[in-house]
C-alpha cells in the first residue's frame, strides 16, 4: 500500500517508527515535512529517510490576531501525485494544509487518519470551532492515548473512527542498549565532575514555559536547605535557557546544576539510565516512556491529557500537583526511599514494554488504516 504522513517536522525519533511501519507492514511510505530547526524545537531534526521517502515541503505562516496557522506547500500536489490508500496527518489547530489536505480526500475517498494528541487545557468560542472542523475532516482517529479518547468523544467523534493506540518510541532498542547507556551516562558524569553525585534528578526536554524547569531547580535548592546536597541535569534547550541558567546562580546552586543543551541522539536515555529520579514538572513528553522503560522512577506534575497518563500516582510513578513545590519535594523523596519503590518502577517498565511499545504502535497505524478504509468506503488499492 501507498500510504502518505504528514508530519509538521521530522525529529529523530519518529524515524524508528516510520522505518517500523515499512518493515512490518510492507508499506509504500512518504513522509511529508518541513524542517524547521531552532533551539526551541524538540527533538534533532533529520531530512532523509531510511527505509521511507520523505518530501521537504516549504511551510508558511499566516496570523490573525492570536492565531496562528500553518501551511505546508505543495502537500495538495503531493496527494494529487499518487494513488494513496491512505493519508495521516497531525491534528493541531494550526495545521491549516493538513486540514485543507484531509478536506480534499474526504471529497474523493481517500482514506484520511487524524493523528491526534487532543486539547486539554481551556478552549475559547474559536478554539472549539476549529476543533469541530478538523474532526469533521477525518475518516479515523490515531489518538496519543486513552486520555485523548474523552476529547474525541466530547466532540461527537464515533467510537468505531477511533482506534487504541499509544504514542512511543523505540523503547525496545532503549532497553537493549541500557547497559551501553550506563556505561556513556557515567563517563558523562566523570568528565563534568560528578561522578558520584547523588542523588541525581534529570530533567529531559525543551527549555520553555510549560516545562516549568523553574520547580526543579527550586527543589534542589530546597533539598539543600534541608542538609539533602541533591544534583540535577536539564537536558535540552530552548529560550528559557538563559532565564534558568540566571535562577541557578541567584539560588546558589550552580555547582549542582548542569545544563547539557542539546544532546545527541540517545542522549536524553544516557542521562535517564543513570538518574534516580525523572522529574517531570510541567508538560511532560516522550521522555516519560524512556525513562520508565530503563527503569529510572518517575515524578510528574499532575496534568490531564495522554502524554503522562501511564503514570499512576503509587503504582507506575508518583504524581503531585503543578507547582506545588513542597508536594514535588515530597513526591520526590518518596521516589527516592519508599518501601514499595521496587515494585512501582517494576510496574512502570511493564507498563510501557508491554503495552507502549514500538511493535504495537506500528499495528495500530494499519488498524486505523482498516477503519478508514471502512468509512470511507474503499478498498485497498494493488500498485506496481
Amino acid at each position: 500500500m501507498r500510504i502518505l504522513i504528514q508530519q509538521p517536522r521530522l525529529p529523530h525519533y519518529r524515524v524508528p517508527l516510520m522505518n517500523r511501519l515499512v518493515q512490518q507492514h510492507g508499506w509504500q511510505l512518504t513522509v511529508a515535512f518541513t524542517p524547521r530547526g531552532g533551539t526551541g524545537e524538540s527533538g534533532l531534526e533529520v531530512s532523509q529517510g531510511e527505509l521511507f521517502e520523505c518530501a521537504l515541503l516549504p511551510m508558511r505562516q499566516y496570523k490573525a490576531g492570536r492565531l496562528k496557522l500553518h501551511f505546508q506547500r505543495g502537500l495538495l500536489q503531493l496527494l494529487r501525485s499518487s494513488p494513496w490508500d491512505a493519508f495521516f496527518w497531525e491534528g493541531a489547530h494550526a495545521n491549516l494544509s493538513g486540514y485543507l489536505a484531509a478536506c480534499w480526500c474526504r471529497r474523493r475517498r481517500i482514506p484520511s487518519i487524524c493523528w491526534i494528541k487532543g486539547y486539554f487545557t481551556p478552549q475559547n468560542a474559536l478554539r472549539r470551532g476549529m476543533n469541530r472542523l478538523l474532526l469533521r475532516a477525518a475518516h479515523a482517529f490515531l489518538p496519543y492515548g486513552d486520555t485523548t479518547h474523552e476529547f474525541l468523544k466530547a466532540y461527537g467523534v464515533r467510537p468505531e473512527q477511533v482506534v487504541r493506540a499509544y504514542n512511543t518510541v523505540d523503547i525496545e532498542t532503549i532497553v537493549a542498549q541500557q547497559a551501553s547507556l550506563r556505561q556513556q551516562g557515567q563517563a558523562m558524569l566523570e568528565a563534568i565532575g560528578w561522578s558520584c553525585a547523588r542523588p541525581l534528578f534529570a530533567v529531559v526536554g525543551r527549555l520553555i514555559p510549560e516545562k516549568r524547569v523553574q520547580d526543579a531547580l527550586h527543589a534542589v535548592a530546597c533539598a539543600s536547605e534541608c542538609g539533602l546536597d541533591a544534583y540535577l541535569l536539564v537536558v535540552g534547550d530552548g529560550p528559557e535557557r538563559t532565564r534558568l541558567e540566571l535562577l541557578t546562580g541567584e539560588l546558589g546552586i550552580q555547582s549542582r546544576v548542569h545544563f547539557t543543551g542539546r544532546v545527541p541522539e540517545h542522549g536524553d536515555s544516557t542521562v535517564l539510565a543513570v538518574a534516580d529520579v525523572a522529574v517531570f514538572p510541567g508538560v511532560p513528553g516522550l521522555a516519560i516512556n524512556q525513562a520508565m522503560a530503563l527503569g529510572t522512577p518517575v515524578v510528574i506534575a499532575d496534568l490531564p491529557g495522554p502524554d503522562g497518563e501511564m503514570v499512576q500516582h503509587g503504582e507506575t510513578g508518583w504524581r503531585y500537583p503543578e507547582g506545588d513545590l513542597e508536594a514535588l519535594l515530597a513526591a520526590i523523596h518518596s521516589a527516592l526511599h519508599a518501601t514499595e519503590r521496587t515494585q512501582i518502577v517494576q510496574k512502570a517498565r511493564e507498563e510501557v514494554l508491554q503495552r507502549r511499545n514500538l511493535q504495537q504502535y506500528a499495528e495500530a497505524f494499519r488498524e486505523a488504516v482498516r477503519v478508514a478504509q471502512q468509512i470511507a468506503g474503499t478498498k485497498p488499492q494493488i500498485h506496481g
